[in-house]
């Protein structure tokens, strides 16, 4: 008959030095056990040939069994896995304190000898609050200082369980050795077997002839690994690996004499992941970026990579955090000479510094440099490197939260134009400085003030020789006063505005000018709702919108940094013309648009549909550059938009604006998506050039994620050029996916974003791309998934849907 006893110093004292008590992780404490597999499928499909299979059999279950749906399974693998391993304790943020817990010992014999050995015999268990030990024999020498467990020797203890032959342990020294051991990690879905784990202390451990694995059990692996020597050191966080082979299958595939890595959070100085890679424009590239930890609260990361037909290069990136001055980091590269660059040396460098002053006051600064126009394609080949032809430089403070409604700040702000051909005229302004400030009352019913100012001295980088360029101090200032009323049927919103401009500036000559421009101006906002329920829920609302403001002669203004506004159906229910402050409309137009909506019973928009159209009572004279033609037009050609979410997977969208007859902005897309992770995008996109401030666009762009059998999927995109009659870029691969590994191969085909391609000379970039990813190990190239994010619209909700029903 089974016993149980209360011998809480000396099995407290097993379970401690037996399972360690450094073990952390990221779930709520637990201690259900599981014994067995409901699953038999996964039971049969446990091999008996493959090494530990009893033991492993008892912990992994099947991911949609009720032990697995008692768990919060690491979606990192789960989602891939038919089965997930449930062990006996769960993982918990907390360890457990030996000297305030109960512990429960069952076996079927007890023995204490005060004076000799003391033992128990026959399903030994030692429960405790977040630890457990099974074994079939437990003795104690009769200083309590020496423990020998044997027959079936299993340690659990958040989220980790071990089986041994035999345990030897020294517990005042806390080391002892473990012999023919498997052990399970339940949360990175590893296993393994090592032929001796040796506690050398309290804090480390040292695993001989290690193997380990993140795929599931039953059969031969699709990877594992195999040491000579893994040490583990609690202490310092680190562990490392000697003598270590990477398998695939059975056959060899890396050797690593020495690695070394972080079992915690702790940041620790030592070698990170190395990357590769292949192109075939450049060749093989290869990264291996080490880690330093130089104080609490900085660090740096140093990445030496070779570039194929570049050549050698160093990249680094340094972190810092100040008790009162903020944080921030300064990243950069240099590759000397590179000789498929006229043997240039080529550099990049960024600094970027927050500092929260205090509850008002904050400040930012960020420096961008590269060395030349090409650097951010051929260098960084990274998809998240922004293709900015002007790097921005800037120095702000900022003011707010001191009076609800009222921000403001203050900046110095100046470009790097990489594109050294760029005349002088068409570089941006550097503002130095430039002062905002904006104020609105927090009233959206009734009475609403509002104020903005925008004072700024704007001047041209003049290195390219290319003669002097406008520049000077530009003051701008706007006060309105409206009224809000607002009902569940209507909306009525007069404005009464007034703005002004003045201009200090050299206009290509050595002397100054001045320049003042004053406008009032009423708007009028207004409409109705209207609604009808029934099966599905329908909106109507008629909108009218009428602007007046009065003609301010602004010919040979200057033009700091404004554009022609975009034709839309929002902008015809908008006073301005232009985006900037550098012209003060002329206006006395009305606008009128019909806006419907329909709702299904879940609340999705089935149906929305708007058209609209301007009229104007007289021309429009302000005009953005010298040579602009007056907009004498009496009324504007339609704007129509139309979008429909036609089933919960289908969805359509399109807007088309006309001007003098002609199509100026038109967007066609088309988007479905399945339960199963399938996309398909098509859409049209066409723009016409304004004022030689927007330029022409005429494209089509198509996409796809088509999942095949066995967790393969096929991803592509294209991305065609109708004006030019080419493809800009094609993307075309395939991806798998499995419990325990993963890989993705691509092809790409392209033009930079930043290519002319009617210029002679600009050649196609062809580029092969490869993912290899060990589950529980890491991934190999880090840069695809961004790329895929950025060219599949709904990348990252397939990914979401498709690893749910695997």
């Amino acid at each position: 008959m089974k016993q149980q006893f209360r011998f809480n110093p000396l099995a407290t004292a097993i379970l401690t030095l037996l399972c360690g008590s450094s073990i952390q992780s990221s779930y709520a404490a637990s201690s259900d056990a599981v014994s067995s597999v409901d699953n038999q499928q996964l039971k049969q499909q446990l091999n008996e040939s493959y090494p530990g299979q009893n033991f492993f059999e008892q912990y992994y279950v099947s991911k949609d069994s009720p032990e697995a749906q008692q768990r919060v399974p690491d979606p990192k693998f789960s989602p891939y896995c038919q089965g997930i391993w449930v062990t006996p304790v769960q993982p918990t943020t907390k360890a457990p304190d030996p000297n305030n817990t109960t512990t429960y010992v069952t076996a079927d014999y007890g023995f204490y000898n005060p004076n000799g050995d003391s033992e128990l015999k026959g399903n030994v268990i030692l429960d405790q609050e977040g630890r457990q030990v099974r074994a079939e024999h437990i003795t104690i020498d009769k200083d309590q200082t020496i423990a020998h467990a044997q027959g079936n020797v299993q340690l659990a203890q958040s989220g980790l369980i071990s089986q041994s032959n035999k345990v030897d342990y020294n517990l005042k020294e806390q080391t002892g050795n473990l012999n023919d051991s498997y052990f399970i990690a339940e949360q990175t879905h590893a296993h393994g077997h090592a032929q001796n784990i040796e506690r050398k202390s309290a804090s480390t451990l040292i695993l001989e002839n290690a193997s380990y694995t993140a795929c599931a059990p039953g059969k031969a692996p699709d990877w594992h690994i195999k040491a000579k020597k893994i040490e583990l050191n609690q202490e310092t966080g680190r562990g490392s690996t000697h003598d270590t082979t990477l398998y695939v299958k059975n056959v060899p595939v890396m050797y690593l004499p020495y690695y070394n890595f972080p079992i915690d959070d702790r940041r620790t100085t030592g070698l990170l992941t190395p990357s590769f890679g292949w192109s075939s424009g450049e060749g093989f590239l290869i990264s291996l970026p080490v880690y330093l930890n130089l104080a609490p609260n900085y660090d740096m990361t140093l990445t030496p990579r070779y570039l194929g037909t570049h050549g050698a290069m160093l990249e680094g990136e340094f972190n810092y955090k100040t008790a009162n001055f903020g944080e921030g980091s300064i990243t950069g590269g240099y590759l000397p000479n590179d000789p498929d660059y006229s043997d240039k040396d080529r550099k990049s460098l960024r600094i970027t510094h927050d500092w929260t002053i205090n509850e008002y006051f904050s400040t930012n600064f960020e420096y961008n440099y590269l060395s030349d126009i090409d650097y951010i394609y051929d260098i960084k080949n990274d998809p998240n490197i922004s293709t900015d032809l002007n790097q921005r430089r800037v120095a702000q403070l900022n003011f707010a939260n001191a009076v609800p409604g009222l921000d403001a700040s203050l900046k110095v702000e100046t470009y790097q134009t990489l594109d050294k051909t760029l005349s002088d005229a068409n570089r941006p302004y550097a503002r130095l400085p430039q002062f905002l400030l904006n104020y609105t009352t927090q009233n959206p019913q009734g009475w609403q003030f509002e104020y903005h100012n925008d004072s700024a001295y704007f001047q041209k980088d003049l290195s390219g020789g290319n003669g002097l360029a406008e520049s000077g101090t530009r003051l701008y200032n706007s006060a309105a006063v409206r009224y809000n009323y607002r009902t569940p049927w209507a909306f009525v919103i007069p404005e009464a505005s007034v703005r002004s401009l003045n201009y200090f500036y050299n206009p290509n000559t050595s002397s100054s000018q001045t320049k003042t421009a004053v406008v009032p101006q009423f708007t009028l906002d207004t409409g109705l709702n209207f609604e009808k329920e029934g099966k599905f829920l329908q909106t109507l609302t008629p909108r009218l919108f009428y602007a007046y403001a009065p003609y301010k002669n602004q010919t040979s203004y200057p033009n700091f940094d404004t554009t022609t506004a975009s034709v839309s159906y929002d902008q015809l229910f908008s006073p301005y013309r232009f985006y900037g402050n550098d012209r003060l409309d002329d206006n006395n137009f009305m606008s009128l648009g019909l806006s419907y909506s329909l709702f299904d019973q879940q609340g999705l928009e089935r149906l929305k549909a708007a058209v609209g159209k301007s009229f104007y009572f007289s021309d429009r004279k302000v005009t953005l550059n010298n040579g602009d033609l007056v907009q004498t037009s009496k009324q504007s050609d339609p704007v129509l938009s139309l979008s429909s979410q036609i089933t919960n997977h289908f969805t359509i969208a399109s807007t088309v604006a006309w001007d003098d007859s002609s199509i100026a902005q038109a967007k066609f897309q088309t988007y479905y998506t399945s339960a199963q992770g399938t996309i398909y995008n098509l859409g049209y996109y066409k723009r016409k050039e304004v004022n030689n401030a927007q330029l022409t666009y005429n494209q089509v762009v198509a996409s796809l994620i088509q999942p095949v059998k066995d967790n393969w999927r096929i991803i592509g995109h294209v991305q065609y050029d109708i004006d030019h009659s080419l493809a800009r870029e094609f993307l075309l691969g395939v991806n798998y996916e499995s419990c325990c590994w993963a890989v993705s191969v691509y092809g790409r085909s392209y033009y930079n974003d930043l290519d002319d391609v009617t210029q002679p000379g600009v050649k196609r970039k062809n580029a092969i791309m490869a993912e290899f990813t060990l589950k529980g190990l890491g991934a190999f190239n880090n840069k695809l998934a961004s790329l895929l994010e950025q060219r599949v619209v709904g990348f990252n909700k397939s990914n979401q849907s498709w690893t749910q029903s695997q």
